[in-house]
């Protein structure tokens, strides 16, 4: 039988592993938030992207991978920084409220938006 001792010792180890834990996410989304502010601009290689979803500019989704679960969808275009400002675009579509297939799904089978088409419209 576990002591009531053993017990709260464990409860000891799990709060002190889960700061340990979100001290860590915390130093992933401020050394992604100064990457950001340093340099806004990704490349392909930075970027998830969308399997089947694009931008009305042509371009697929994606998002930095680097990103935290607070992040969002965005044109790739425009994380890439080559966005043509004359095309709409769509909003940032935030991943609590948006579900996007990305890329690397299984299901996506081998399916991605990395190659731009024409403009959806202008």
């Amino acid at each position: 039988m576990i002591s009531k001792a053993e017990y709260e010792a464990h409860i000891e180890q799990i709060k002190s592993s889960q700061a340990i834990i979100n001290a860590y996410h915390l130093q992933e989304d401020e050394a992604f938030a100064q990457r950001l502010k340093d340099n806004p601009i990704f490349t392909d290689d930075e970027l998830r992207y969308a399997a089947y979803t694009r931008c009305p500019c042509g371009h697929g989704l994606a998002y930095p991978k680097n990103c935290g679960p607070r992040h969002y969808w965005d044109c790739s275009a425009i994380l890439k920084g080559i966005a043509d400002h004359n095309l709409k675009h769509t909003d940032r579509l935030p991943f609590t409220f948006y579900e996007v297939k990305s890329e690397d799904q299984p299901s996506a089978q081998g399916a991605t938006t990395r190659t731009p088409i024409e403009p959806l419209q202008a």
